[in-house]
């Protein structure tokens, strides 16, 4: 589905089709889960603030604007319910997600630089939990979803340069975590 389709969607929605919001649930379901999985560490925390996503989309679902990317309007009302949840249970999110590390079958050749490989990840996957929720979402819609500084301000309903800073500081942060020096022109 793309851009227009959503609109389309929404369109059906606004006349009073309630099913036509299925589509949207069914092809935005996994990004906000993951979402809601990163801010709690919980897969059933995560399925009920999904379901809450998905319910306060559709009863705000007269506020979206047509011609704006509908994902970046929905994944900010994602990120208000994952915080919103943090605050009422007045706890940080988790710095691990409890998700079991698989070694690829592939790599058993190689045993030793699979392991160090499983361990990098596992490491920069603990600092990644470290981070304030905005920083770590920043970083993962940039480097995880390869998205640029404009999809990331409106995914994240803050200014392009408020973007880039967030991208920036939770660098900042994770070489801290990680205690790197180097630094990533990637982010201009």
């Amino acid at each position: 589905m793309h851009d227009a389709e959503d609109d389309q969607v929404v369109a059906a929605v606004l006349r009073g089709d309630a099913e036509a919001f299925g589509a949207v649930v069914r092809r935005y379901q996994r990004p906000i889960y993951n979402l809601m999985v990163r801010a709690t560490g919980s897969p059933d925390e995560a399925a009920d603030l999904t379901q809450e996503a998905f319910l306060k989309a559709y009863d705000r679902i007269e506020t979206y604007a047509a011609g704006r990317r509908f994902f970046s309007w929905l994944y900010t009302i994602a990120l208000n319910v994952a915080r919103d949840h943090l605050r009422q249970q007045k706890r940080l999110p988790p710095s691990v997600d409890g998700q079991p590390w698989i070694v690829d079958q592939q790599c058993a050749s190689a045993p030793w630089e699979e392991a160090d490989r499983v361990l990098e990840a596992h490491s920069l996957k603990q600092a990644l939990g470290m981070l304030p929720m905005d920083y770590r979402e920043a970083l993962i819609l940039r480097f995880r979803d390869g998205l640029d500084m404009q999809e990331i301000a409106a995914m994240l309903a803050i200014s392009v340069s408020g973007a880039k800073m967030r991208v920036h500081r939770g660098l900042e942060k994770l070489r801290a975590i990680l205690g790197e020096s180097s630094h990533d022109p990637s982010i201009n």
